[in-house]
């Protein structure tokens, strides 16, 4: 099966610190085919995002992706038109970040993905609920909520430039531990909210877990198609070790 990971760069790396470790990243998979074996993105804060694209310009062994991006022009986001422009191949919406500290609505989420859609880029969707949902109860309602709103726009033609990206607020901060049963009720939750939502879609949408698995945990998860790919932090794993967990699992 082909596996994808994505590495999320934190505003703590510079950006020769993010060419660097994404030349390390390259280089220690060149021997998977891409496509085939595995698919790497790297997600890059948008002052980065400029001189990443830059210095990869042939991407056949990495996607570039932007954190975020606004529609209309603003301090320190990029314009789906500057993305076209520098060469991004991607952009994700409604990281959780975003969605909870700085206010973002499913439908302001929606409307974005739909543009960024439109013009011919891959994306994903993030969603994830707070500590005090997981601890309520409430969360499968709200995930299984901002997925239906969130793909409710989607262009049928871009069903295969999509995935769903699961990485609660909590996950930030460690500040709630799952149970394990927890976390699969949430992936089961997601993948059926997906084709409850997209029902004639041709082809299973991929799913990202944000979570912080080990080698052994992670090939079950693949191997029992219970997530296509992962979505880590540079805080949370190094460049080096992330290659390490891509060589181990393949």
């Amino acid at each position: 099966m082909l596996k994808f990971y994505c590495y999320n760069f934190t505003d703590e790396k510079s950006t020769p610190q993010i060419i660097a470790d994404i030349k390390t990243l390259c280089e220690r998979t060149a021997q998977f085919e891409r496509e085939e074996e595995i698919m790497l993105f790297v997600f890059v804060p948008a002052l980065s995002l400029e001189a990443v694209c830059a210095a990869f310009p042939e991407r056949k062994l990495v996607k570039i992706s932007s954190q975020s991006f606004s529609v209309k022009p603003v301090t320190n986001e990029l314009t789906p038109e500057k993305l076209k422009e520098i060469g991004a191949d991607m952009a994700i919406t409604g990281l959780a970040d975003r969605r909870y500290l700085l206010g973002e609505s499913d439908e302001m989420i929606r409307d974005n993905l739909e543009t960024i859609l439109n013009l011919g880029f891959k994306s994903m969707l993030c969603v994830g609920e707070t500590r005090e949902a997981a601890e309520n109860g409430t969360a499968q309602a709200i995930v299984a909520r901002q997925i239906k709103t969130g793909f409710s726009k989607i262009p049928y033609e871009a069903h295969y430039r999509i995935g769903t990206v699961y990485r609660p607020l909590w996950d930030f901060d460690r500040s709630f531990c799952p149970s394990e049963e927890y976390t699969l009720s949430m992936l089961r939750t997601i993948r059926d909210a997906v084709k409850e939502t997209l029902p004639g879609f041709p082809i299973e949408m991929p799913l990202f877990f944000g979570g912080l698995l080990s080698a052994e945990k992670l090939a079950q998860y693949f191997n029992d198609d219970i997530i296509d790919g992962v979505f880590w932090d540079s805080k949370a794993i190094s460049a080096e070790e992330f290659a390490d967990i891509i060589n181990k699992i393949g």
